[in-house]
């Protein structure tokens, strides 16, 4: 299974690359975790917020197969358990299916994201910093294979 989480960021923010990496190692070689890093588009009074959303769902789209299963996180979305989310992850795998998890900018996503999307998932209602979301998945999609896999890490 392959596993993108596509963010749009505005600096070559480097802070939680470590972390991100320490969750995508302890996977096993059959889930596949890339993160993939969308430059914000700068806003101006010749490029307005809302053309510059459009922008970055261009570029975000340019990242996503047909086949993929786009996830949208935004705190208006889906919350879910670690077990509820780990019996997504089942699914994926037994059904053949690549997530791909997109992290807006901070003005959102443009309505054609919205409305490609398979679902909308919330990690918090609270607003996270954006560059450490893909930590916070990268951590969640381990938890949830070692919810699978039987192992302690998950405990209730």
């Amino acid at each position: 299974m392959q596993i993108k989480i596509l963010s749009v960021t505005s600096k070559k923010n480097t802070l939680f690359d470590d972390l991100f990496f320490q969750y995508k190692k302890r996977l096993p070689r059959h889930i596949q975790l890339d993160h993939i890093k969308i430059p914000m588009v700068k806003r101006s009074k010749t490029k307005p917020v809302k053309a510059a959303v459009l922008e970055e769902g261009e570029a975000l789209l340019k990242h996503v197969n047909l086949t993929d299963l786009l996830i949208v996180l935004d705190e208006t979305g889906k919350q879910l358990s670690s077990i509820e989310f780990s019996s997504w992850m089942d699914d994926w795998l037994l059904n053949g299916q690549n997530p791909v998890f997109a992290i807006g900018g901070p003005d959102g996503f443009s309505e054609a994201i919205k409305d490609r999307a398979s679902t909308i998932l919330s990690l918090s209602i609270m607003t996270l910093p954006h560059a450490m979301v893909p930590v916070l998945m990268s951590e969640q999609i381990y938890r949830s294979w070692t919810i699978l896999d039987g192992q302690p890490y998950h405990r209730n």
